[in-house]
Parts: C-alpha cells; sequence; structure tokens
C-alpha cells in the first residue's frame, strides 16, 4: 500500500512541479523576455541560445531542491551568481512592468511630471534595501 501511495505522490509531485515550470517558462515567452534583451542588446542571432540557457537555469536550479545534495562552490563565487541571478529577476520585474505598463499609468494617476528619474532610483533603491535586509539579516538570524 506505501508503495503505491509513494508512487501517486512522486506523479503528484513531477506533474505539479511540470506544470508551475511550464506556466513560468510561458510567463517569460509571453511578455517577450528573451526577443527584448537580444534586440536591446543587439544579439538576436542569439536569441535561442539564451532561451536554453533559461530553461537549463530552471531545471538545474530546481534539482537540489529535489534532491538532496550540496554543490562544492566556492563562496567567492556567490557573489557572480548572485548579481546574475538579481540581473534576471530586475530583467524579469522591468519586462512585466513594460509589458503592463505599470509605471506611466502610476505615474499619470499620481500627477508626477517632474522627479521621474528620482522615483524610479528610490523604487530600486527600495528593493535594493529589502532584498538585503531579507537576506543579512533575517536568513543569518
Amino acid at each position: 500500500m506505501t508503495l503505491l501511495r509513494d508512487f501517486w505522490l512522486i506523479v503528484l509531485g513531477f506533474s505539479s512541479g511540470a506544470l508551475v515550470a511550464a506556466g513560468i517558462f510561458a510567463f517569460i515567452a509571453i511578455i517577450g523576455l528573451v526577443p527584448r534583451l537580444a534586440q536591446k542588446t543587439h544579439t538576436e542571432s542569439a536569441c535561442r541560445l539564451y532561451e536554453s540557457c533559461i530553461t537549463a537555469g530552471g531545471i538545474f536550479g530546481c534539482l537540489p531542491l529535489v534532491f538532496d545534495f550540496v554543490l562544492p562552490i566556492p563562496q567567492v563565487l556567490f557573489i557572480p551568481i548572485g548579481f546574475f541571478v538579481g540581473i534576471f529577476i530586475g530583467t524579469l520585474a522591468v519586462s512585466l512592468a513594460e509589458v503592463l505598463n505599470v509605471v506611466p499609468v502610476f505615474l499619470r494617476r499620481a500627477h508626477l511630471t517632474m522627479g521621474i528619474s528620482v522615483f524610479l532610483l528610490a523604487v530600486a533603491l527600495g528593493k535594493l534595501a529589502g532584498a538585503l535586509l531579507s537576506f543579512l539579516v533575517f536568513y543569518f538570524a
């Protein structure tokens, strides 16, 4: 009986993970993250490589969550890894905001015509401060 239960738990967990991953990759495709970045960097010929890297990152990033292992990575490599993860999350958030036109709609509704760059800088610094507080203070507490 436990073998059948474990089998169904494996099937349920795998299919749930596959659905979430498909939703995330569909979300990235719908907002046009990869073509937009390729267009901005004038590297349209590398779109397939970008998509493959995002897919591989999603797959390999989930492996430590599924299987209990630790990669022997020197701590000094955490800085560039965190930097690249931050770039990806930042571009994803900016792409979403661009697609939804969040910033222009907010600025119109707030009747903000001057100091837009200061507003965007404050939003970015607030995000940075929140992330640092979360990771440096609460993570190690």
